[in-house]
């Protein structure tokens, strides 16, 4: 594949947009992360946290799922960038040590988004999945951040 300068330029455009999207939703986070049994952390993380389910929920699936894609198209932007920018004048064990991280990179953001999915696929009460506190019945939930 060759590499153009104006590829080069838009990934690095990219790049910078999620990372700002996702300083964005760090700033805006409320409470914890979302710690149900598909969260991204280490199992002995979640079974040290023997928090109640209100305590668990404080920052809404919605939002961790959408932290976790935006961290993994930030991993994938930088594994294109990474092939775009490809030099082949170096040791072939250098190149196939490189080749074999942008593959792991790869692998990695991948699971990670997978991982996004079963975050969302696991929620029952949608509403509350998305950060909507429930309102009595026959009243509009409210979307104010």
């Amino acid at each position: 594949m060759k590499q153009t300068s104006t590829e080069i330029a838009l990934l690095e455009s990219a790049l910078l947009a999620i990372e700002k999207v996702l300083a964005h939703a760090d700033s805006e986070l409320q409470g914890t992360l979302y710690l149900g049994p598909t969260a991204n952390l280490p199992l002995e993380a979640l079974r040290a946290a023997s928090q109640t389910d209100e305590q668990r929920f404080r920052a809404s699936a919605a939002q961790t799922a959408a932290n976790i894609c935006l961290s993994s198209a930030a991993a994938l932007v930088d594994v294109s960038q990474a092939l775009l920018n490809r030099r082949s004048d170096r040791p072939d064990p250098e190149l196939e040590r490189e080749w074999q991280a942008l593959i792991t990179h790869t692998k990695i953001a991948s699971r990670s988004a997978y991982r996004a999915a079963l975050i969302m696929a696991a929620q029952k009460n949608l509403l509350q999945a998305q950060g909507v506190e429930p309102t009595p019945a026959g009243q509009l939930p409210s979307l104010a951040h």
